[in-house]
């Protein structure tokens, strides 16, 4: 089976500016082709036995996966965290219609 063209990529950020900037940086450098964020988002986990709630902005990139590496690269040099969430997902960007926009508006760099 092979992997699929397209991928989707999750990362989080505290600082919402922060995130439309990165956004706005890897739109600039081709690496993604758009890029949406959920603000405010509940997160909920245990930390030492006791159950935590943070809020973060969760951050859902779609791009080419051939940019993967250059995604990954960019989170991890400018996230303020040592260990940022980066999740992959190979999909597939869905209808016929939505695949010809996605490759024509790569195709004129956006």
């Amino acid at each position: 089976m092979s992997s699929s063209q397209e991928i989707l990529v999750f990362t989080t950020l505290a600082d919402r500016d922060l995130a439309e900037e990165y956004i706005a940086e890897m739109l600039q450098l081709g690496i993604i082709v758009s890029g949406t964020i959920f603000p405010e988002v509940a997160l909920l986990y245990q930390w030492e036995g006791k159950l935590t709630i943070d809020s973060e902005n969760k951050i859902l990139l779609k791009a080419k996966a051939d940019k993967y590496l250059a995604i990954e690269e960019y989170i991890m040099k400018k996230h303020p965290y040592l260990a940022p969430e980066i999740i992959k997902l190979d999909v597939s960007f869905g209808s016929d219609k939505f695949k010809a926009f996605i490759k024509d508006k790569i195709a004129k760099g956006g």
